[in-house]
């Protein structure tokens, strides 16, 4: 649990101790889990770059961003790598430090860009591919499981109130399908940040004027329009055909807090290092939990950061959705009353066959003792000299 109260090595400790899993090496999306992973990459806009997180400037701080930062460790930073590196300590690709894109060592493998929109998506999973093919080959990539987060839509909504580019994503996801062989790809939507107890009030609308001149009406066909896009993509590209290739839409990042605006940065349509720790931790609930995972019945600052679950220690994702899901608290207490009644009758049945088998024994012993010992009465009986009868001496 993370809040006020509990530092990260606090809750880095009761990671350690909790989440442990038996899960075994994965051959497909639909069974991965977290220490499967083995490399993490990154696509997308100012949520991946990390802008803004240095305080007071526009330089991105690349190694803080929440979907691929590494820098510090899980003490002092909350992200995606810094989470995974707890269970897989080898994980590679993750950024480190500030810089642009080409300023930094490729091997990290952060392919983002500053004010980047849907249509630069295909640009940036083909440098991806680039540096996946130079720093680790093409062979070796058959052996390793890649996670990509791609982070799309909070600038593209906010300075253009548009549509995503459905054949700019379409494209995207057919190059890192050919060119990725194990892949779990997870499209994040533009973020939306809200009071706990109201989470239809998008504060991040009010911090675009695009969009905080758009009618109430107009702004949730958008929104709408984003998601159709997102599942479309999501439907399209997973496929029995493809069983190690897995797409996962989120067609928004929400976020809540009783104070939203702290999750800003000043001004700005961005996330400060509180927002991108708040965004770290309802992503990885969510992965660990599915659509499950419900806002309206919890607060984020003080939730649980959720272990893999040991009967299906895997993320959640369209293939194992219906075999792997979490249940709520009426589920959990009606499915375990059903498994007592029905477990009732056959101790029963049991306790019945263990005294019908005891009384068996105890009858054949008995009739195996009257046996014996009448025997040895007869047989010394007629060895004797005197009736039973006879008058003793002295008596």
């Amino acid at each position: 649990m993370f809040d006020a109260s509990t530092s990260l090595a606090e809750w880095n400790r009761s990671l350690r101790s909790s989440c442990e899993s038996d899960a075994s090496s994965s051959s497909e999306s639909a069974d991965l889990s977290p220490e499967d992973i083995d490399i993490i990459a990154a696509l997308g806009d100012s949520l991946s770059t990390g802008k803004g997180l240095w305080p007071s400037t526009d330089i991105e701080f690349r190694g803080a961003s929440f979907p691929i930062g590494g820098d510090a460790n899980i003490d002092g930073l909350v992200t995606i790598p810094n989470i995974l590196l707890e269970f897989n300590e080898r994980i590679l690709g993750v950024s480190h430090g500030m810089g642009t894109r080409d300023q930094l060592p490729d091997d990290q493998l952060n392919c983002a860009q500053s004010g980047a929109t849907s249509k630069d998506m295909p640009e940036q999973a083909s440098e991806l591919i680039r540096r996946l093919n130079y720093h680790h080959g093409k062979e070796n990539l058959k052996n390793l499981w890649l996670m990509l987060l791609i982070t799309i839509g909070t600038e593209e909504l906010c300075s253009g109130c548009s549509l995503p580019d459905y054949r700019a994503l379409h494209a995207t996801m057919k190059i890192l399908a050919d060119h990725i062989p194990k892949v779990f790809v997870v499209l994040i939507g533009p973020v939306h940040v809200s009071f706990s107890h109201i989470l239809t009030l998008n504060l991040f609308r009010s911090r675009c004027e695009c969009l905080n001149a758009l009618p109430k009406v107009n702004m949730r066909q958008l929104l709408r329009g984003w998601a159709e896009i997102f599942y479309r993509l999501q439907s399209e590209f997973n496929s029995p055909q493809r069983p190690t290739f897995g797409l996962l839409a989120l067609p928004s990042l929400t976020i809540a807090s009783p104070h939203p605006e702290s999750l800003f940065i000043k001004n700005k349509p961005f996330l400060n290092r509180k927002g991108h720790t708040y965004a770290a931790k309802w992503l990885w609930n969510r992965l660990m939990t599915g659509p499950e995972y419900n806002l309206s019945e919890t607060v984020l600052s003080v939730d649980d950061y959720f272990c893999p679950s040991t009967d299906c220690p895997y993320f959640r994702t369209v293939t194992n959705r219906r075999s792997c899901r979490m249940l709520n608290e009426n589920e959990w207490l009606n499915l375990s009353s059903t498994s007592t009644l029905r477990s009732e009758p056959k101790r029963k049945e049991t306790l019945r066959q263990h005294l019908v088998l005891v009384v068996v024994i105890i009858v054949v012993s008995a009739f195996i003792s009257v046996a014996f010992f009448g025997t040895v009465f007869y047989r010394h009986g007629l060895q004797a000299t005197k009736s039973r009868f006879e008058a003793i001496p002295g008596v």
